[in-house]
């Protein structure tokens, strides 16, 4: 099993989901997370549109899905496909997962997921 982690523009969620539902990826958790990287901040207004500053972090939403072995290329060459390049950016990371268990069936391993 693999744990793969995407860190992506909120704007991109709605096409990874599809992407996720579409590959029949049974179940992926995401929430907000905020970090520096090559992508520029844009400056934010503030005192009524007085002043400006240039945020050090950028607001972008991370996602975690456990996908079998099996899986992984299938699903990583359909990521790239539809929210890799310019558009959105960001960055994808692959771990191993080496147990797996699921709290209702008691079930260990790939059928856990």
């Amino acid at each position: 099993m693999k744990k793969i982690e995407i860190i992506i523009p909120d704007r991109a969620l709605p096409e990874l989901n599809r992407v996720f539902r579409d590959a029949n990826i049974g179940g992926m958790s995401h929430y907000r997370v905020e970090g520096r990287g090559r992508g520029k901040a844009k400056p934010v207004s503030f005192g009524r549109g007085t002043s400006q500053y240039v945020p050090e972090f950028i607001p972008r939403t991370k996602v975690e899905a456990i996908v079998a072995d099996s899986q992984l290329e299938d699903i990583l060459a359909k990521i790239l496909d539809k929210i890799g390049g310019p558009q959105y950016g960001g960055k994808i990371f692959v771990s191993d997962m080496s147990i797996a268990i699921d709290l209702i069936t008691k079930e260990r391993g790939e059928g856990a997921i």
